[in-house]
């Protein structure tokens, strides 16, 4: 319920999310009994007890957005989108560390329904893209070492993403390994072609061949801070 507040979670849905399907006999005591829990709960946090609406068909969550963590993450890292796109390096991190540290660990993890687990892994792919962020604006702010500790492991994880070879070629350009930055283009090139059969995009291999050139206008239009920049 907390995933879609203020819509009606139907009895039915609730009890396939929670017993896959196979209910016990005491079901509709369990529910009732669950209710209550939740309302107590709600209460012991500062909110009303009607803040769970029951209806003929099921219940439903009455607590706005604003108010449950997962909207709140999802709210700042699509600022942070914005402020990273926009080089704002700098506030586009602060913003970004709030967010991730209201993780506590992996979503659901103390659920066993199969239906709930999938919505568990369905947030964490959200996490996963937030610390790819976290990554990208570590190159922008000139962090090097850690953009490129970051993104190795997240290329190894995800070996057909572009933006994350893109992201790695940057950090390692930066960092004045500019060898290595080549060697990451020729792996995303074997990899993509051994793979799906294709070659990489337009924006890596102008990444490539600013590279290559060290040419300045070309990393300043690819997002490379060049030596002597101020990041902020």
């Amino acid at each position: 319920m907390a995933l879609k507040p203020g819509q009606v979670t139907t009895k039915e849905a609730i009890i396939e999310d929670s017993w896959d399907g196979e209910p016990p006999l005491t079901v509709s005591g369990q529910l009732q009994t669950s209710a209550w829990m939740i309302r107590t709960a709600l209460a012991e946090a500062g909110l009303t007890r009607d803040a769970l609406g029951s209806h003929a068909l099921g219940y439903e969550l009455r607590v706005p957005a604003d108010r449950i963590d997962v909207f709140v993450f999802r709210d700042a890292v699509r600022h942070v989108r914005e402020l990273h796109a926009r080089g704002q390096f700098q506030l586009a991190s602060e913003r970004l560390d709030g967010a991730l540290a209201m993780w506590r660990g992996a979503a659901l993890t103390d659920v066993t329904s199969a239906r709930l687990r999938m919505k568990g892994e369905g947030l964490d792919r959200e996490r996963t893209s937030a610390a790819e962020l976290r990554a990208l604006i570590d190159v922008g702010l000139g962090h090097f070492g850690e953009a490129i500790s970051q993104l190795s492991e997240l290329v190894d994880h995800d070996p057909l993403r572009e933006d994350l070879y893109a992201g790695l070629m940057k950090a390692y350009y930066g960092e004045g390994r500019q060898a290595d930055a080549i060697r990451v283009f020729h792996r995303a090139k074997e990899i993509l072609r051994e793979q799906i059969g294709i070659n990489p995009g337009a924006r890596l291999r102008e990444l490539m061949q600013a590279i290559l050139q060290q040419d300045e206008q070309l990393l300043r239009a690819t997002g490379v801070p060049l030596s002597g920049d101020r990041v902020c």
